[in-house]
């Protein structure tokens, strides 16, 4: 039996430009507390979407102002919640290596975090990607769901607007 599921892109866009600004900020202030605070808020999205602090920013303030514009695609949201957990983790321990005042070697997990977050924004996630990679080997659980297009690589933004034709078999 095939299902499809939607997600709206522009809720996770925004978040990664958030998340963005936010590691950006944490970095010119030298303060590992905007670090934490971006580990706390993917956990909160990883564990609760709805109640994640940048899909609230998104749904209650850019979406209604009309300022982003939604963007919804077939896709899964286990992928992406995915690597919400994996953001969090690597985001918690540069807060606490960053705490532990390891500066280069925190500063450089937070650069490598906003490298792949930028990444993640032009159309590649890391964490989309070890989500399917995990899956392929034999993994089960939340690993169950796969893409719906064949046709985009594993971890790339669906092509496939919903509501426009799918180009599956």
């Amino acid at each position: 039996m095939s299902y499809q599921t939607t997600v709206d892109h522009a809720a996770i866009k925004t978040g990664q430009l958030l998340t963005i600004a936010l590691l950006l900020a944490s970095f010119a202030l030298q303060r590992w507390e905007g670090v934490a605070l971006l580990a706390v808020i993917f956990l909160i999205t990883a564990t609760v979407h709805p109640l994640g602090p940048f899909v609230l920013i998104y749904r209650l303030l850019l979406k209604p102002s009309g300022l982003v514009k939604p963007d919804i695609r077939v896709d899964n949201l286990q992928p992406h919640l995915f690597g919400q957990a994996i953001g969090a983790a690597t985001a918690a321990m540069a807060a606490a290596i960053l705490h532990a005042e390891f500066a280069v070697t925190g500063w450089s997990l937070v650069w490598v975090l906003i490298a792949l977050t930028f990444i993640s924004y032009k159309g590649w996630c890391i964490g989309c990607f070890l989500y399917y990679q995990l899956g392929r080997l034999g993994l089960r659980g939340f690993f169950a769901k796969k893409p719906t297009d064949r046709n985009v690589r594993l971890g790339s933004r669906p092509r496939t607007p919903a509501g426009q034709e799918s180009r599956l078999p």
